[in-house]
């Protein structure tokens, strides 16, 4: 296995002005996971990734990462290594702008990517000013990080490799960037014979990520490749109540048919899990799904169900993935409510008021919201968790007055939340409200004293 740095002087030129100061240079590094198989990423803690396997018929790249700057030094080292410029195929893992904006880089190879990725892709190059303009918004909030953290510390490297790499991209989307759509597309699945290696593509569902996502498989080298679906740091299974379980055991079992065949799993940014631990995922998918069916159909009601589905003694296996006891029971009981939320079809208030807001505006969302507190009962459900991850998405895209309200409800709705505040001082930061982000921070602070990211917000807020 050989590991490489190669470093990308050229794009300091993309941190001009005050941030390059304080920013330090993030080096391209690669490493060979065979004689086929070339990871090539930038940045330390949270990576812009790619992955290049060498075939009989020609170079395949598994994504092509956020920027073509980048993914143009990506091809530069993936051609030096191989002693080859015959790239046959890109796959798209899905449509996110850190999988895809590269493909400009590789247009002379054929674009794979599930059906449903095109129009996402397009919607994207639609709001690409908005996008933007989030981006800066974003790349500030880390900038401020990086100037508080540690020097060192993770939080710091971090922050670094999102404002080094946010700068680039930022850059090349503001030069005429256009979306290079995918050649080929496919619905279910589909399977490349390469000659030498064989690489099985199957469509993973709706509810885990974006819609558009695909799993791949390479028997030959025993690597599964995932996109954003899984992270080693979490048992989690579902983030929402809507979700096709059932097309998501279908794939997985697919791609784990031989478990022989899968030694390592890649996802993008956080690196390399066992194949173990995907399998262990799928295995308590499928009790869950069972056990919380089963206590419906007996006529169990939500603390019914939990009560049966404990996670001791009935799931304690979990701690096989090296996962903590508490982290694990803590994530189990989430899976539990939206595992009963999608049994009983019970719509989420935040994808209604995500939905309001878009179509609607303020005044209509503020509206549904008092009808949804009013009226709530078994056919939708509040939950803080989503309503905070509503939130930040509002954040990143820039509409500050729109994530107040959902923070502001969610700490209506959960006032003995730490986080609930914590979150509402990060919204009124933003829009530049200091004593209203101190306000919430303290109060952040008053219920979790271990808070160590409101301790840090007010040194920031009370030097200004």
């Amino acid at each position: 296995m050989v590991v490489g740095r190669f470093l990308v002087l050229f794009l300091a030129v993309a941190l001009s002005g005050a941030v390059a100061s304080a920013v330090d240079e993030v080096p391209i590094e690669f490493e060979r996971l065979s004689d086929r198989v070339l990871v090539v990423k930038c940045g330390k803690v949270y990576t812009d990734q790619v992955i290049a396997i060498a075939t009989r018929k020609g170079v395949v790249m598994i994504d092509t990462g956020k920027a073509p700057s980048l993914a143009a030094e990506y091809r530069k080292i993936i051609e030096r290594e191989f002693g080859r410029k015959d790239f046959v195929y890109v796959i798209n893992t899905h449509y996110h702008f850190d999988h895809s904006n590269g493909n400009e880089v590789f247009a002379d190879a054929e674009i794979i990517a599930h059906e449903s990725s095109p129009e996402k892709m397009r919607d994207f190059q639609k709001g690409l000013d908005g996008f933007i303009d989030s981006r800066r918004t974003m790349r500030e909030r880390y900038q401020s990080q990086l100037a508080n953290a540690e020097p060192g510390s993770n939080d710091a490297i971090g922050a670094n490799d999102s404002v080094y790499t946010l700068g680039i991209m930022i850059e090349d989307l503001e030069d005429d960037f256009q979306v290079t759509l995918p050649s080929v597309t496919f619905r279910d699945r589909m399977t490349l014979d390469l000659g030498d290696v064989t690489l099985r593509l199957v469509y993973f569902g709706e509810g885990l990520h974006t819609g558009d996502d695909i799993l791949i498989h390479c028997p030959e080298e025993k690597l599964l490749f995932t996109g954003d679906l899984f992270y080693k740091g979490t048992m989690t299974v579902a983030f929402r109540a809507q979700f096709d379980v059932e097309r998501w055991m279908e794939a997985l079992d697919y791609v784990l048919d031989d478990m022989n065949q899968v030694e390592l799993v890649f996802d993008t940014h956080n690196g390399r899990m066992k194949g173990s631990f995907v399998a262990l995922w799928r295995d308590y998918l499928v009790a869950l799904w069972e056990g919380v069916n089963e206590a419906k159909d007996q006529g169990l009601d939500l603390v019914g169900m939990q009560n049966r589905l404990a996670y001791a003694p009935h799931f304690t296996y979990l701690e096989k993935s090296g996962l903590g006891q508490q982290q694990l029971q803590r994530e189990h009981q989430a899976n539990l409510r939206y595992m009963w939320y999608r049994v009983n079809e019970t719509q989420s208030a935040s994808t209604l008021l995500e939905q309001t807001l878009a179509d609607s505006g303020m005044e209509a969302a503020i509206t549904k919201l008092r009808q949804m507190k009013a009226d709530v009962g078994p056919g939708f459900y509040f939950d803080e968790v989503e309503l905070n991850r509503l939130g930040y998405r509002l954040i990143n895209q820039s509409k500050l007055d729109h994530a107040t309200l959902v923070f502001q409800t969610n700490v209506e709705l959960y006032p003995e939340s730490s986080n609930v505040y914590d979150s509402l001082g990060e919204a009124y930061m933003s829009r530049g409200d200091k004593e209203l982000a101190i306000e919430n921070y303290q109060k952040s602070l008053d219920i979790d004293p271990n808070n160590s990211n409101a301790v840090e917000k007010l040194k920031t807020l009370r030097k200004r």
